[in-house]
């Protein structure tokens, strides 16, 4: 990983990249793509802090986020709505559990000195229903997601921010990753209290497989499409998958025609 410094000035950079030129609409979830454009999905906004939109650019033809959604003043933003239970302090990011304890996140800087341990935490969003906390760690050439429990302090890692089912019963974090695998790659299904007795799912490939999310049928059934190589070739192939709630259990069906 790269020093503190470092990635703010990444971040800085990016942030320049995000407002170069001019954009056209935001570009909401479920939104097709415009024929002649790269298009990534927006993530969701299920919890109580606001990040920075993802727009279309007419200029370049993609899609963008306009503004740095990892900038200090959007922790700070964030920190606001969780109701003074987190801060942000010297050592890091302190969250205040129901049972009266302290998580901490430290933060390990010096990244230039000890790349493979540096690390960069911060709030990302608040989920009040569930009482979750959704942390960001930046390393140096990877990141990672974690989902915090409000009331004992356990921490569930996930590929990416989630969204809630049609009743708010379970959440769901979907991510593609072309290039080498930092364990952000797959789909996470799991209760949104994030009960431990509670069925879920952590998918992770282990062959060149892209996930997206498609939609929720229902509160037993979420709809994927699934990006493979056809029969060991270079030519890909993406067709529809499913997950469903079987008896208790989520199941995974990598081929489900609809």
């Amino acid at each position: 990983m790269g020093s503190a410094s470092s990635i703010s000035a990444l971040l800085s950079a990016m942030a320049l990249l995000w407002g170069a030129s001019e954009a056209s609409a935001e570009f909401l979830p479920g939104t097709p793509c415009p024929e002649g454009y790269t298009c990534f999905s927006p993530e969701p906004r299920d919890g109580v802090c606001k990040h920075p939109d993802v727009i279309l650019d007419d200029k370049l033809k993609v899609t963008r986020i306009d503004g740095d959604p990892f900038s200090p003043e959007s922790e700070r933003a964030c920190i606001d709505q969780a109701a003074g239970a987190v801060v942000r302090g010297r050592a890091g990011l302190q969250l205040k559990l129901d049972n009266g304890k302290v998580r901490l996140f430290k933060d390990k800087g010096n990244c230039e000195r000890n790349p493979d341990t540096c690390e960069i935490y911060s709030l990302y969003d608040y989920f009040p229903k569930g009482r979750l906390f959704l942390v960001h760690d930046q390393g140096y050439e990877s990141d990672a997601w974690f989902l915090v429990s409000q009331r004992e302090g356990r921490k569930q890692r996930i590929v990416d921010p989630p969204g809630y089912s049609p009743s708010k019963r379970w959440l769901v974090a979907v991510k593609a990753i072309d290039g080498p695998s930092d364990a952000n790659n797959g789909f996470d299904i799991l209760p949104a209290d994030m009960n431990a007795s509670g069925p879920s799912i952590h998918y992770r490939p282990t062959e060149y497989e892209n996930w997206e999310f498609v939609r929720w049928d229902s509160d037993e059934r979420l709809l994927l499409n699934v990006t493979i190589h056809e029969d060991g070739s270079r030519a890909m192939l993406t067709h529809p998958a499913e997950a469903t709630l079987v008896k208790g259990k989520w199941i995974l069906n990598k081929w489900a025609p609809r």
